[in-house]
């Protein structure tokens, strides 16, 4: 069983580059479909994706972020048997965005916030809007994921996670893709932090291993980073890391079912 923790909603291929995800530049030009998107995952080694729309994916004005958040709904409703969805914000539309965690949350059935991603959308993380988006998220007792790919990210998240001990933050892309070890070594005695280890990290050698070694496998968790790195690759990688028969399954599924309060019975 894998459950990736870490994946987005795109539009068009032209959004972005498709990485490894060879299959994705095999479809037509244009827009990208529900059914695409699902068919994808069907033919891979990954059982459920979480997905949002944020990242690099989410337009700059809250009509967007709206936007955006609809059509994971879209996806989470046609295909509920593979995706769930976390709702996207953006911080500088701090009311909207509060609107939109009730309203995906407890309309639409949305089980976490993020991507939160301040090199987009040109933000701190070490703000009092995502203080406002973390206290939200605690009061909705869902997960929230944030970007962290330079050490002012992973450093603010460090921070943040000391001041809010109830929240459930994920540290994206293990901290950073070149200071992965440096985001690391920032959360290690948050233990409200997991790590995920989605985009390029997943292909740095020993990377899981060292993760693991300092948090220990409860608190990694699996993600791609979807479009950007292949599917395949992505599992076969952490099936081949090194690491034990358990905690290849704490972090291919068993971690993330417990984060997000996901039941057995919703299989």
């Amino acid at each position: 069983m894998i459950i990736d923790v870490h994946a987005h909603l795109y539009t068009e291929q032209g959004s972005h580059v498709p990485g490894f995800q060879w299959k994705l530049a095999t479809l037509p030009d244009g827009e990208i479909s529900l059914e695409d998107v699902a068919g994808i995952l069907r033919e891979s080694p990954i059982d459920r994706m979480i997905i949002s729309c944020g990242g690099g994916q989410m337009g700059p004005t809250d009509k967007e972020m709206r936007a955006g958040n609809r059509r994971v709904g879209e996806l989470v409703r046609n295909y509920p048997d593979q995706f769930y969805g976390y709702c996207s914000v953006h911080p500088h539309y701090l009311e909207e965005s509060l609107k939109e965690m009730d309203y995906t949350v407890n309309q639409l059935g949305f089980i976490g916030i993020g991507e939160v991603c301040p090199h987009v959308l040109d933000f701190e993380m070490d703000s009092n809007e995502v203080r406002a988006i973390i206290e939200k998220a605690i009061e909705l007792d869902v997960p929230l994921n944030l970007h962290s790919s330079e050490p002012p990210h992973f450093q603010a998240i460090a921070k943040l996670a000391r001041e809010y001990p109830r929240a459930r933050i994920i540290m994206a892309h293990f901290g950073g893709f070149r200071f992965w070890r440096d985001g690391v070594a920032a959360i290690k005695d948050c233990d409200n932090v997991s790590a995920d280890c989605s985009a390029w990290v997943l292909f740095t050698m020993g990377a899981f291993e060292h993760t693991v070694k300092q948090l220990g496998a409860e608190r990694v968790l699996f993600g791609t980073d979807f479009p950007l790195c292949d599917l395949d690759m992505a599992v076969y990688k952490l099936r081949n890391s090194g690491l034990s028969e358990r905690e290849v399954d704490l972090i291919g599924f068993k971690n993330a079912m417990a984060l997000f309060n996901l039941s057995t019975g919703e299989w």
